[in-house]
């Protein structure tokens, strides 16, 4: 991670004529019509702010990204960000302000499992936040031409423009290319872009073995495997000089980067290493020796090749163990590799609290009895039964507040760094908590609501179960057909790996078809007249216990005589 203070960087003005003639060219360039409909030309900025917030441009580039403007702008703010962990911006257009929005900066946590061979119990190492700190902002490029950081009193502004002529001069423009898998729609889905550290040219194979296990790891838990294709998981590999990551030497009582003052970095096999990494991964950041970080700023530029990403993994070609949750998760492949990646995923995907008291000085608190903080999905200040976020899923007996040693859902004392005062809803299983142990009811019920209510990313609503562009016709155009002729109205259904969807098919009102089908026949009557067919569909599973959003499409049409046509603009 990049330690160095950010500072503005002033731009010359003639940069201002290049940087305008590369967004109109790129403006200009020729699209097919089905690329054209759903691709959007955007700035790609990576900024760093420092300790004083001042904010510094180190990356840019002008990508096309599958999504409207709208959702791209309103999920800025990344997975269910708390407001003490991100930083407001302002878009500006032709010197009117367009609106205020907020970038991610997603706490650095260090959390390990105590004796991953003993009982998995899980800790956090408090380590504290980064000098700097790097951060993402994505523009359409017709939503606005410039950027404003800070008060009025002492803004900090950047021209798209400018940054976007000066980017071969910014600070990690020179970050190498990588080629990332083609998945699923990603304007509907969970985009996971995974990287790797510390894997040569010669390992590319063992980057794709590592990142396939971590995979199977991942899609073999609930709920995570009974939604595997709503999440396009990427793997993209990068080649490092030398493989590996660094480990600062055993030194009592140092105080910086090149050496390790945690006496556990005594037992380290591979202390005093020291390599050539394409992130620069280290241990030992903030003299916590399993403290593993990659430099945020460089992952983030490369990230740039795949703009529409939704979350970032680096997998650290290194068998210590180690690893980091924040903005980037960052793991080494140690044997317990894949089980802190669902840990890590749990907060950085569905936004959940650990469920641990370990103390963790100084982290902002929250409360569900009113405020502008409310607790994360999993955790409560609420000790009253009739308030517990999560009393649908009590279980039958346990009394509330629940002693420790009883099974089931109930309301147990200590969670999120807090030993009183802070609930969590069972004793002991739960991945929050422990590692190799199934999600409890009340995380697994979150991750499928995140996953379809938004709150991580693009689409900024939730996945949707109509595939959006597969309706045939398309449900913005008004259908005419001729008397007693039959129309079929079809999409395309993203059901879960496991589980089912309700899909009912409603003419006027009336429901005619409840089979689950995504194609519905209807012949026209052969009396003229208007009518509505609307699809309406909902996922039905078991793991939430209030209805989730339902999802629809409807489509206007009019029985007249004569040919079929189509008008996009009403009816002749």
């Amino acid at each position: 991670m990049n330690h160095r203070n950010g500072g503005v960087l002033l731009l010359a003005t003639a940069a201002l004529g290049l940087g305008m003639a590369m967004v109109a060219q790129a403006r200009q360039e020729p699209q097919s019509a089905s690329l054209e409909a759903r691709e959007i030309l955007a700035h790609y900025v990576v900024f760093e702010i420092d300790s004083a917030g001042r904010v510094e441009p180190l990356y840019h580039a002008l990508v096309r990204m599958h999504a409207q403007a709208r959702s791209i702008l309103a999920a800025q703010a990344g997975p269910t960000t708390r407001l003490e962990h991100s930083v407001q911006w302002q878009l500006w257009r032709k010197g009117e302000l367009v609106g205020s929005y907020r970038s991610a900066l997603a706490p650095l946590r260090s959390e390990l499992a105590r004796v991953p061979s003993v009982d998995n119990r899980i800790v956090s190492v408090p380590v504290g936040e980064p000098e700097a700190r790097a951060f993402v902002v994505r523009i359409p490029v017709d939503t606005g031409d410039g950027v404003r950081f800070g008060d009025a009193a002492a803004p900090q502004r950047f021209d798209l423009a400018e940054l976007a002529g000066s980017a071969s001069t910014l600070r990690e423009a020179h970050v190498p290319q990588v080629r990332v898998p083609i998945g699923g729609p990603p304007g509907n889905r969970l985009d996971l872009l995974v990287f790797g550290d510390g894997y040569t040219s010669a390992q590319q194979a063992k980057f794709s073995g590592d990142t396939g296990l971590l995979r199977d790891v991942l899609f073999a838990k609930t709920p995570y495997m009974d939604y595997a294709s709503f999440i396009n998981w990427m793997p993209a590999f990068l080649a490092s000089v030398q493989a590996g990551a660094d480990h600062p030497p055993y030194l009592a009582g140092c105080t910086h980067a090149g050496c390790c003052a945690d006496p556990a970095a005594q037992d380290d096999p591979l202390g005093g290493q020291f390599v050539d990494t394409a992130f620069d991964a280290t241990f030992c950041y903030a003299q916590s020796h399993r403290t593993l970080v990659v430099d945020y700023g460089k992952v983030y530029a490369t990230a740039a090749a795949y703009p529409d990403w939704d979350a970032i993994l680096v997998v650290v070609n290194d068998p210590v163990y180690g690893g980091t949750g924040g903005g980037v998760a960052t793991i080494s492949m140690h044997p317990a590799a894949g089980e802190v990646l669902l840990h890590e995923l749990g907060h950085s995907i569905t936004g959940l609290a650990d469920e641990y008291s370990t103390p963790y000085p100084g982290y902002p608190p929250c409360s569900d009895s009113g405020g502008s903080s409310p607790c994360e999905a999993n955790v409560t200040n609420q000790a009253g039964a009739g308030l517990v976020k999560w009393r649908d899923w009590f279980a039958s007996g346990n009394p509330i507040p629940t002693p420790p040693g009883v099974a089931g859902v109930g309301l147990f004392q200590g969670a999120r760094y807090q030993s009183v005062g802070m609930y969590r809803p069972v004793d002991t299983q739960c991945e929050m908590q422990f590692l190799e142990k199934p999600f409890c009811p009340v995380c697994r019920q979150e991750y499928v609501r995140v996953l379809q209510l938004g709150g991580w990313g693009v689409p900024d609503g939730g996945i949707d179960l109509i595939e959006p562009g597969s309706e045939s016709p398309a449900p913005d155009q008004q259908v005419v057909v001729s008397a007693g002729e039959t129309r079929d109205f079809a999409v395309d259904l993203l059901w879960p790996d496991i589980g089912a969807l309700d899909v009912q098919w409603w003419l006027d009102g009336v429901l005619v078809e409840d089979s689950g089908a995504d194609r519905y026949s209807w012949q026209a009557p052969l009396v003229p007249g208007d009518h509505a067919l609307e699809l309406r569909v909902r996922d039905v599973s078991p793991y939430v216990s209030t209805p989730l959003p339902e999802r629809s499409r409807t489509w206007m049409i009019r029985v007249v005589g004569g040919d079929v046509r189509v008008f996009r603009d009403g009816f002749e």
